[in-house]
C-alpha cells in the first residue's frame, strides 16, 4: 500500500484549479472554498471532516471528476473500501483518461474480497472504449466548438465569396473537413454526454449480498455472493430488484438497496 499512499496525497492537493478559474457567481465561490475546507483538513490528517467536506461540495450542485477523486482518496484513507471504490468509479466516468484515477481505482480494487477475472472482449468494443475515453471532456467540448466555428465561417466565405480557384478549392476542403470533424467529435460528445457509451454500473455497499436467480427473497435460490466494493452492470430492474451481471458473465438478482449507482 505504500505506492496508494504516495500517489493520494499529491493528487489530494491540487485542487481543482482550472474547473474553478471562473468563479463568476457567490455559489462557485461558495463551492471553491468548501473544496479548499476539504483540501487542508485531508493535509491534517481529518479524513472524514474532509470526506464531509467534499460531499457538501456535491450536494451544492457542483460535480466533477477532482472532487470525487479526492472523496475517494478520503474513504480510501478511512477503510472504507466500498465508498472509495464507489466514488472512483464516478471520477473515471468524467474523466475516463485519468491515470491516478484508474491507478487508485485499481489498487483499491485488489483490497477487495471478490476476485472477478472478465471475460475477454470483442475488439471492435475495446477500440469503441478506447475512442469514447480518448479525450478528456472539456477538450472535447471545445474541440466541437472549434470545427463547428470553423465550418461555419467557411460555408459563409464560401456563400458570400465570388471568386473561384485555388481559393475557393481550399476553402471547400476546409469545409469538408470541418464538417466531418464536426460529425465525428459531435457524435462522440453526445454518445458520451448521454450515457449511451457506458452501461449502467453500481458497488455492492453491504459487507455480503446474496444474488439470487430470481428477484425474490422467497422464490430465488441463492447462486453465488458478493461483497462490498464489486462493482457490477445493472442489466435490468423489477420493483425493488436489479438483475446483474459480472464482468465474468455471472448473472442474478440483487436488491437496490445493497447497491449504489455509479
Amino acid at each position: 500500500m505504500k505506492r496508494a499512499a504516495a500517489r493520494i496525497p499529491a493528487r489530494a492537493l491540487i485542487a481543482v484549479g482550472a474547473l474553478f478559474l471562473p468563479v463568476l457567481s457567490a455559489p462557485l465561490s461558495a463551492q471553491r472554498a468548501l473544496f479548499d475546507e476539504g483540501n487542508r483538513l485531508y493535509q491534517e490528517g481529518d479524513f472524514s471532516a474532509a470526506a464531509g467536506s467534499y460531499r457538501a461540495v456535491l450536494e451544492g450542485g457542483f460535480e466533477s471528476a477532482e472532487v470525487y477523486y479526492n472523496l475517494g482518496n478520503a474513504h480510501f484513507r478511512l477503510g472504507d473500501v466500498a465508498q472509495a471504490v464507489l466514488n472512483y468509479e464516478r471520477a473515471a466516468r468524467l474523466d475516463p483518461a485519468n491515470e491516478d484515477v484508474q491507478a487508485n481505482l485499481v489498487l483499491v480494487t485488489q483490497m477487495l474480497q471478490d476476485r472477478i477475472e472478465p471475460l475477454p472482449r470483442f475488439w471492435v468494443l475495446s477500440v469503441f472504449e478506447w475512442w469514447m475515453a480518448l479525450v478528456p471532456r472539456e477538450w472535447l467540448v471545445g474541440a466541437v466548438a472549434v470545427c463547428y466555428i470553423v465550418l461555419g465561417l467557411t460555408a459563409v466565405l464560401l456563400v458570400l465569396g465570388r471568386s473561384g480557384g485555388r481559393r475557393a478549392a481550399a476553402l471547400r476542403r476546409l469545409a469538408y473537413a470541418g464538417a466531418v470533424a464536426t460529425l465525428v467529435l459531435g457524435g462522440t460528445l453526445l454518445v458520451r454526454e448521454a450515457g449511451w457509451a457506458v452501461p449502467e454500473q453500481a458497488v455492492v455497499m453491504a459487507a455480503e449480498a446474496r444474488v439470487l436467480s430470481a428477484p425474490s427473497e422467497e422464490g430465488g435460490l441463492t447462486v453465488f455472493t458478493l461483497h462490498e466494493g464489486t462493482t457490477v452492470r445493472i442489466d435490468r430492474r423489477a420493483g425493488e430488484w436489479a438483475e446483474i451481471v459480472l464482468a465474468d458473465g455471472k448473472v442474478g438478482w440483487l436488491p437496490l438497496a445493497v447497491l449504489e449507482v455509479v
